[in-house]
């Protein structure tokens, strides 16, 4: 599998390490055993974490490619939102 270079290397290496150095060459072994699928990962993508495309966005009628229209899409959005806090 691997080249007996390789392993006289580590083994080399190994020889000439302190005391103190082992456990910590040990402990990184160690986690190196640990199978890769143990590790937590998320699921979900970062836009599924934040709750998905903002409904407001994707309902316009106008193309929010254009930065104008997304500006006054959005300001609406938090006009509206404004006034219906004002006025409970």
């Amino acid at each position: 599998m691997y080249s007996t270079n390789l392993h006289q290397e580590l083994l080399q290496a190994i020889a000439n390490l302190s005391d103190q150095q082992i456990p910590l060459v040990l402990q990184f072994i160690s986690s190196l055993e640990t199978p890769v699928n143990n590790y937590p990962t998320s699921a979900k993508t970062v836009l599924e974490r934040m709750g998905g495309y903002p409904q407001f966005l994707l309902e316009g009628s106008g193309d929010l490619s254009d930065r104008d229209v997304r500006k006054k899409a959005i300001a609406d959005r938090i006009q509206a939102r404004h006034q219906t806090r004002t006025h409970e």
